[in-house]
């Protein structure tokens, strides 16, 4: 169930020194800037610097991955990208078309660049299903994602640090 983390926010790991580049699409954006708000909200308290968050708005969750390529080859040191969609369930297969090749794009540009790609693009049957991902609470996807980075970059720095 959303909103249940493998530990609590107050001992999230810092990662001061970090560059994040948020990806997020224009389609339901009163969830999608609200998980991209909570997201920096959450950054800055790991001690991110604000100057080292730049957001990205793109037509929808497809163009996302593309978005996380050209930001990997534009910036070297960037070090992560966040992408946030919401793909909502209709009456043909186009979200389930959506979502795979969202999954499947990032995993190709993570693979090639060697660097994290945190997915918060969420499918969803309502949009209801959606806000309850994006409000105020711990569940808000832009929690999670901030966790999901934090433990992956404290994670690498630890095999770097031990070699």
């Amino acid at each position: 169930m959303a909103g249940f983390l493998p530990k609590p926010v107050s001992e999230f790991h810092k990662i001061p020194h970090a560059r994040v580049a948020i990806v997020a699409s224009m389609w339901h954006p009163h969830c999608v800037n609200a998980m991209v708000d909570r997201a920096v909200a959450e950054l800055k308290k790991v001690g991110v610097s604000e100057k080292n968050i730049s957001i990205h708005t793109l037509p929808g969750s497809l163009e996302l991955p593309y978005a996380a390529r050209c930001l990997f080859e534009s910036d070297s040191a960037l070090d992560a990208v966040i992408a946030f969609g919401v793909v909502l369930k209709g009456d043909t297969t186009h979200d389930d078309n959506v979502m795979q090749n969202v999954v499947d794009g990032f995993g190709r540009v993570s693979d090639r660049f060697h660097k994290p790609i945190i997915n918060e693009v969420i499918g969803v049957t309502s949009v209801e299903d959606a806000e309850k991902r994006s409000d105020n609470s711990v569940a808000n996807k832009g929690v999670e994602a901030v966790f999901a980075l934090t433990e992956l970059l404290a994670w690498k720095a630890s095999l770097c640090s031990s070699k």
